[in-house]
């Protein structure tokens, strides 16, 4: 097993030293003003001095951090299961698919840590609601373009060694179910990259982002996935956004 950290050395595992670049997280404007569901997609200019605002604010109080685990893929009977040694994750019939021919899975965290959303509470709690909401979308803005940041880095270490990566994928979506996480969370040290579950299951701070990316001579990555999944209100498909499946 191999224990990639963005930020800090653990000297209890085999490890690489990867730090976080800020300069590189991805946050684009017009993609959050979509998400806040104008009609028409019509540009208020208002709206989008408050977004590019809400965003610098963000960039101050974040502290993005992630990491990922590197765990040899055992077969697996169930066609709706992964399996490592010690563990099956039920991920459902369309993510096993999508991450068949794995030689390898890599499980990941990232956050954008506790500020973008204590800045969306304290608006909220001021009355603020537009720019709480903003800030709100900004956070997992912030934790998806860190989950960017290691799923490029994989990719890299794969093309290195003649391997393919395929898309990233989360509990939570396509029938895996958000309690797997605790599995998921089994594999990293307690409080890896200051994320840590709550009884339900649910990542703290929330603007986290866990996953796996499978890695293998076969394996397929898709420019886009949002076809293969089943939920119809999600906001992502419902604006075109490439979530947990872009690098």
């Amino acid at each position: 097993m191999i224990l990639l950290t963005y930020g800090s050395y653990l000297a209890e595992v085999e490890h690489v030293k990867i730090v976080v670049d800020p300069s590189q997280i991805k946050i684009d404007p017009n993609e959050i003003h979509s998400l806040l569901g104008v009609p028409g997609g019509e540009v208020d200019q208002h709206t989008m001095q408050l977004i590019d605002t809400t965003i610098r604010e963000c960039r101050e109080v974040m502290s993005p951090r992630g990491g990922v685990v590197s765990v040899d893929a055992t077969p697996s009977a169930s066609g709706e299961e992964i399996a490592i040694e010690g563990a099956r994750f039920h991920t459902g019939k369309i993510i096993r698919n999508m991450l068949k021919g794995a030689d390898a899975y890599l499980f990941f965290i990232s956050t954008a840590g506790p500020g973008p959303e204590e800045l969306s509470r304290s608006l909220l709690n001021k009355g603020d609601y537009l720019e709480g909401y903003i800030a709100d979308l900004v956070g997992s803005a912030i934790a998806e373009s860190v989950a960017g940041q290691i799923h490029e880095h994989v990719r890299r270490e794969a093309v290195s060694r003649e391997l393919k990566v395929t898309n990233r994928y989360s509990p939570g979506y396509c029938a895996w179910e958000t309690g797997e996480q605790q599995k998921l969370f089994s594999l990293f040290p307690d409080g890896c990259c200051g994320v840590t579950l709550s009884e339900s299951s649910l990542m703290v701070p929330v603007k986290s982002v866990s996953g796996v990316i499978a890695m293998g001579r076969s394996v397929q990555y898709r420019e886009y996935t949002c076809e293969i999944c089943a939920m119809k209100d999600c906001t992502f498909r419902q604006y075109g956004a490439h979530h947990h499946s872009t690098i």
